[in-house]
């Protein structure tokens, strides 16, 4: 009879030993879903700087629309639109009547003014060869952006964009 109780708790340690989970498979669960969370975040982090990026190269674009849709508004008066002065008076984009060398300087003080949305942002209207007929009129916005690749006018950090049109 002694064999017979020895032999019944050994099959039952042998079947509390199959149920459960040991120690080292619960601290390696652990650091396994640890890792998973920490490649999410990181991703998650990514997705969003992406976004920011991209939100600002629309932005950037539409910026660029205006400038190209007023070059052709004004084209006596492109040397206006390069201005960066933020202080002139811009209340003829809001109806009052100006004369198109004011207004001109209206919108180079809107756009100024707009590319405060842009973390150190710079917009550069420049003629190249003549304002005249036959030249040609580059327009260059940049800002600081960690996400932008180096390119052949533009530093690694710094997004670029460049609208350039004949006259």
């Amino acid at each position: 009879m002694h064999l017979a109780q020895l032999f019944f708790y050994q099959k039952i340690q042998q079947n509390c030993q199959q149920h459960g989970l040991a120690l080292i498979e619960v601290l390696l669960s652990l650091g396994l879903s640890s890792v998973m969370f920490l490649v999410l975040f990181t991703a998650q982090i990514h997705s969003q700087k992406v976004l920011i990026y991209s939100q600002q190269l629309q932005f950037a674009n539409g910026l660029l629309d205006q400038v190209a849709n007023q070059v052709w508004a004004y084209p006596k008066h492109f040397k206006s639109l390069a201005s960066t002065s933020t202080l002139t008076d811009t209340s003829c984009l809001r109806g009052r009547y100006c004369a198109p060398g004011a207004m001109a300087q209206a919108w180079a003080a809107h756009w100024q003014s707009e590319l405060q949305q842009l973390p150190s942002s710079t917009l550069n209207v420049l003629c190249d060869n003549s304002c005249g007929p036959n030249g040609t009129l580059s327009v260059r916005l940049a800002w600081s952006q960690s996400l932008a690749l180096a390119t052949d006018d533009c530093q690694q950090g710094v997004a670029c964009v460049y609208l350039t049109l004949a006259l």
